[in-house]
């Protein structure tokens, strides 16, 4: 049974869920498996970074698009 506490809690963590804007990434980090091989893929003081050879001749790469994509309007942006 629940009590009212965490009742009070569902609650809020379904308003916070509406409302991105709250949500800062610092960092994050993932293990991408890729059709040629495994990568990892983070994003940490403000930059997307990727351990692909192509990320590192174009510093973006279908790996980071995708991370942007699946994160939707949670994807952090990078800092100039």
């Amino acid at each position: 049974m629940l009590d009212s506490g965490m009742i009070n809690k569902i609650h809020k963590a379904r308003e916070y869920a509406t409302e991105p804007e709250r949500i800062h990434f610092a960092r994050l980090e993932v293990d991408f498996d890729g059709k040629n091989g495994n990568h990892k893929v983070g994003f940490d003081e403000g930059h997307w970074r990727c351990d692909c050879g192509y990320f590192r001749h174009h510093a973006t790469c279908s790996h980071t698009m995708a991370m942007e994509r699946v994160l939707g309007v949670m994807a952090p942006a990078e800092v100039a």
